[in-house]
Formats: structure tokens, C-alpha cells, sequence
């Protein structure tokens, strides 16, 4: 059947797109919520009206993002695993720069942060690689 469809999706990359639906579903919910219920006292929290409404339009076009990088990992695009390879490496930038600014922060930006390895792991794994250059597991490097 992996010959006919093409090859077989790893494991890895599975679960690397089922953490980025996640991902970009949480994203999406959070921005919708912050448009439709934030009130006077979270305008302020974030700096004024205009800046909420930034924060959350931001927040739902990176959780559109997150889903469109998503489909394009279950379906073996190389274009969305560079993608999702940028900002997981941003999210370890920010996870690692967030921990040294604001150490009660510490423990989740650590977490934060081996999540994003790990993701980076998978996607850049041997299996990974063969699949995002469309090769069968047996089928030999060109």
C-alpha cells in the first residue's frame, strides 16, 4: 500500500503534526477568546485595546499557521518541515532566553524547551529525511 500512496509516514512525523494541530488549535481558541471576551481589565494587562486586539489577531493567524504547516507535514512537504523547523528553533530561542530573563519561569521554558528539540529530532531523523525526499524505507539514496 506505501507503493501505491507513496511511502510510508514515519511515526515521528506523525506525532510532530499532531503536536503542531494542537498547537495551532490552542493558538486559534486562545486569540478568539481574547477578541471576544476581553474586557477593559485585559486591554490594560496587555498594554491597551489595540494591543489586545493585535495579540490576539497574531495569536489566530499563528494557529492557522501552525494547521497549514500541520497538513503539509502529514503530507510529506519539505516546505513545511522547514517551516516547522523555524519555529520550533525560535520557540528554543525564546524557551532558553525566557528562562535566563525570568527564572520562576525556569521549569516550564525547560519543558518548553525539550519539547522543541525533540520535535526538531524527529524531523530531522534518518526516517524523517528519507520520507520528506519521497523514498520508500528500502529504496536506496540517489
Amino acid at each position: 500500500m506505501a507503493d501505491q500512496f507513496g511511502p510510508k509516514r514515519p511515526l515521528g512525523v506523525t506525532i510532530v503534526a499532531a503536536l503542531a494541530i494542537v498547537s495551532g488549535v490552542f493558538d486559534v481558541i486562545g486569540g478568539v477568546s481574547l477578541l471576544v471576551a476581553g474586557d477593559a481589565e485585559a486591554a490594560d494587562r496587555f498594554g491597551g485595546a489595540g494591543v489586545l486586539t493585535t495579540v490576539a489577531i497574531v495569536s489566530i493567524a499563528t494557529g492557522v499557521l501552525m494547521l497549514v504547516i500541520a497538513v503539509g507535514l502529514l503530507r510529506g512537504n519539505a516546505v513545511a518541515r522547514v517551516a516547522a523547523t523555524i519555529v520550533q528553533a525560535f520557540s528554543l530561542a525564546s524557551s532558553i532566553w525566557i528562562g535566563i530573563a525570568e527564572p520562576s519561569q525556569l521549569a516550564t521554558e525547560i519543558v518548553s524547551a525539550l519539547i522543541a528539540l525533540a520535535i526538531l529530532l524527529l524531523l530531522w531523523s534518518g526516517e524523517s529525511s528519507r520520507y520528506f525526499r519521497g523514498l520508500a524505507p528500502d529504496q536506496p539514496t540517489a
